[in-house]
């Protein structure tokens, strides 16, 4: 049966790399045919042998359940928990934990065997075309150590999530602001306390991936930048896979990863209730909201950088650390500008961007 199983998920695989609907069909058929017993070994072995090819080109699970397409990604969600639930927990990296929470397993052929099937082959066929990514952290097949850096101190980060929660869930922008400026300010400060902490250590980069959700992606990416380069981090934009690459210091990143995902929330709620509507004029509201939080970002940046120069020695080897790792994992990036064409959809993305709640300097009332 081992031989047979083998040979049956070469076929699947074999049809998937054709790229023929009739001969993958054909596929499907014949291996429905044997049983489900058979058939559903089949499908494990193909898929489990797409996803391990992933991680060894960078990719981790999380990320492949979101590059699929949605009528796969309950598909992919189980292929890709029952691959990992083969490994041994102390191979897998933190990161890989906190993901594998957030996927519930379950059996891979599911209804119609000869229907499932043929999903398998059109999965598998995506996975093949996912392209290499830098390795961010070790994955189970890796001999490098699942470990990871002691990151920010959970209770900061339960204080600023909750913060963040709630301005983005009032429907009164003054006391979205209010909070949300409250939550960067948090984090602002326990940065620069912990620069000072460490500025005796060596300086390294850390690097994670944010993904971002359609339509309009390129400004939405342009938004994330704008919080990453108000935080000493920076940013690589994969345009065909909607994520933005992010390097920085473990602590930074966790502040633009939690600002630019309450931003990104934000600006998608001001644009439902802007005026005008229309591609061109979403794509330019979106660019110009962009555009007004770097440049608001910028303005609060000096508002909260300590005026000691104690910390000039330790955040020049941290931005050291940064360009070096990100010239390793992104050689060759080349810059990319976008332009907007709606005068109005400029206009109204300037004037909600003013009311995104950003500024570190501002306090919470009483």
């Amino acid at each position: 049966m081992v031989d047979s199983v083998a040979l049956l998920a070469a076929r699947l695989t074999e049809a998937a790399a054709l790229g023929d609907m009739a001969a993958a069909l054909d596929r499907a058929r014949s291996v429905a045919a044997l049983g489900p017993e058979i058939a559903s070994a089949a499908a494990e072995s193909a898929l489990g042998r797409a996803v391990e090819l992933l991680w060894q080109r960078g990719w981790q699970p999380g990320e492949v359940v979101t590059a699929v397409s949605r009528p796969l990604t309950a598909l992919a969600t189980r292929a890709v928990a029952a691959q990992c639930a083969r490994y041994p927990e102390p191979r897998l990296h933190p990161v890989w934990r906190t993901q594998l929470t957030e996927l519930a397993a379950g059996p891979l052929l599911m209804g119609s065997i000869e229907k499932s099937l043929h999903q398998v082959v059109a999965l598998i066929a995506e996975l093949m075309a996912l392209p290499q990514l830098p390795m961010l952290v070790p994955g189970p097949t890796d001999p490098a150590a699942a470990t990871a850096t002691a990151g920010v101190d959970r209770r900061v980060l339960a204080r600023v999530r909750g913060l963040l929660a709630k301005a983005e869930s009032t429907a009164f922008p003054a006391e979205a602001e209010a909070l949300s400026a409250k939550a960067q300010e948090l984090m602002s400060r326990y940065a620069f306390e912990q620069a000072v902490v460490t500025a005796a250590e060596p300086q390294e980069a850390a690097a994670r991936r944010l993904w971002l959700r359609g339509p309009y992606l390129t400004p939405k990416a342009q938004l994330v930048d704008a919080v990453a380069s108000a935080n000493r981090c920076r940013t690589v934009f994969y345009p065909r896979l909607g994520c933005v690459g992010l390097v920085g210091h473990e602590t930074d990143l966790e502040i633009t990863d939690l600002l630019a995902t309450s931003l990104l929330v934000q600006s998608t709620r001001a644009l439902t209730h802007a005026a005008g509507s229309g591609r061109a004029y979403r794509h330019a509201f979106l660019v110009a909201y962009a555009h007004r939080v770097r440049q608001r970002l910028t303005e609060a940046g000096d508002q909260v950088r300590p005026r000691s120069t104690e910390l000039v020695p330790v955040l020049a080897a941290r931005q050291q650390a940064v360009d070096s790792t990100f010239t390793t994992l992104f050689p060759g990036v080349r810059t990319r500008r976008t332009t907007a064409t709606d005068p109005a959809g400029w206009g109204a993305g300037i004037a909600a961007a003013d009311l995104a709640d950003l500024h570190p300097h501002r306090r919470v009332a009483g």
